[in-house]
Protein backbone atom coordinates (compact mmCIF):
# COMPACT_ATOMS: atom_id res chain seq x y z
CA UNK A 1 0.00 0.00 0.00
CA UNK A 2 2.72 2.66 1.19
CA UNK A 3 4.44 2.11 -2.66
CA UNK A 4 1.61 2.33 -4.20
CA UNK A 5 0.62 5.63 -2.59
CA UNK A 6 5.06 6.64 -3.11
CA UNK A 7 4.60 5.86 -7.00
CA UNK A 8 0.65 7.78 -7.57
CA UNK A 9 3.09 10.73 -5.86
CA UNK A 10 5.71 10.80 -8.39
CA UNK A 11 3.53 10.06 -11.15
CA UNK A 12 1.90 13.14 -10.33
CA UNK A 13 1.66 15.91 -12.84
CA UNK A 14 3.61 18.23 -10.67
CA UNK A 15 6.06 16.41 -9.24
CA UNK A 16 7.05 16.02 -12.85
CA UNK A 17 7.08 19.07 -13.73
CA UNK A 18 8.58 20.52 -10.89
CA UNK A 19 11.62 18.34 -9.89
CA UNK A 20 13.80 19.01 -12.54
CA UNK A 21 13.44 23.01 -11.89
CA UNK A 22 14.02 22.49 -8.23
CA UNK A 23 17.18 20.02 -8.84
CA UNK A 24 18.53 22.58 -11.54
CA UNK A 25 18.42 24.79 -8.90
CA UNK A 26 19.97 22.99 -6.04
CA UNK A 27 23.06 22.34 -8.80
CA UNK A 28 22.92 26.03 -9.12
CA UNK A 29 23.08 27.14 -4.96
CA UNK A 30 25.59 24.35 -5.11
CA UNK A 31 27.56 25.94 -7.92
CA UNK A 32 27.43 29.86 -6.87
CA UNK A 33 28.71 28.34 -3.00
CA UNK A 34 31.52 26.34 -4.34
CA UNK A 35 32.44 29.85 -7.56
CA UNK A 36 32.03 31.98 -3.59
CA UNK A 37 34.43 29.84 -1.61
CA UNK A 38 37.39 29.99 -4.52
CA UNK A 39 36.92 33.62 -4.94
CA UNK A 40 36.80 34.16 -1.32
CA UNK A 41 40.26 32.26 -1.32
CA UNK A 42 41.60 33.70 -4.05
CA UNK A 43 41.41 36.98 -2.36
CA UNK A 44 42.73 35.84 0.87
CA UNK A 45 45.72 34.72 -0.87
CA UNK A 46 46.26 37.89 -2.71
CA UNK A 47 45.88 39.85 0.97
CA UNK A 48 48.54 37.16 2.55
CA UNK A 49 51.05 38.33 -0.67
CA UNK A 50 50.37 41.98 -0.47
CA UNK A 51 51.05 42.06 3.56
CA UNK A 52 54.16 39.94 3.03
CA UNK A 53 55.00 42.54 0.25
CA UNK A 54 54.25 45.02 2.78
CA UNK A 55 56.19 43.86 5.94
CA UNK A 56 59.29 43.49 3.23
CA UNK A 57 58.98 47.06 2.08
CA UNK A 58 58.65 48.34 5.84
CA UNK A 59 62.41 46.55 6.69
CA UNK A 60 63.96 48.23 3.26
CA UNK A 61 62.39 51.47 4.34
CA UNK A 62 63.79 51.44 8.06
CA UNK A 63 67.27 49.90 6.36
CA UNK A 64 67.11 53.04 4.16
CA UNK A 65 66.58 55.70 6.50
CA UNK A 66 68.99 54.46 9.19
CA UNK A 67 71.78 55.09 5.95
CA UNK A 68 69.55 58.72 5.43
CA UNK A 69 70.45 59.67 9.35
CA UNK A 70 74.53 58.61 8.88
CA UNK A 71 74.45 60.62 6.26
CA UNK A 72 72.88 63.45 7.09
CA UNK A 73 75.04 63.44 10.83
CA UNK A 74 78.16 63.14 8.67
CA UNK A 75 77.03 66.29 6.54
CA UNK A 76 76.19 68.46 10.13
CA UNK A 77 79.65 67.58 11.47
CA UNK A 78 81.14 68.37 8.07
CA UNK A 79 79.29 72.00 7.98
CA UNK A 80 79.91 72.44 12.06
CA UNK A 81 83.59 72.24 10.85
CA UNK A 82 83.36 74.17 7.82
CA UNK A 83 81.84 76.95 9.78
CA UNK A 84 84.10 76.68 12.75
CA UNK A 85 87.04 77.78 11.03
Amino acid sequence: MALDKIQAVTEHQLIKTFMPLVMAGLVAGVTFLFTTLGNVENLALENKLKLEHLHEAEEDFGEKMEKIEETLTDLRVHVGRITAH
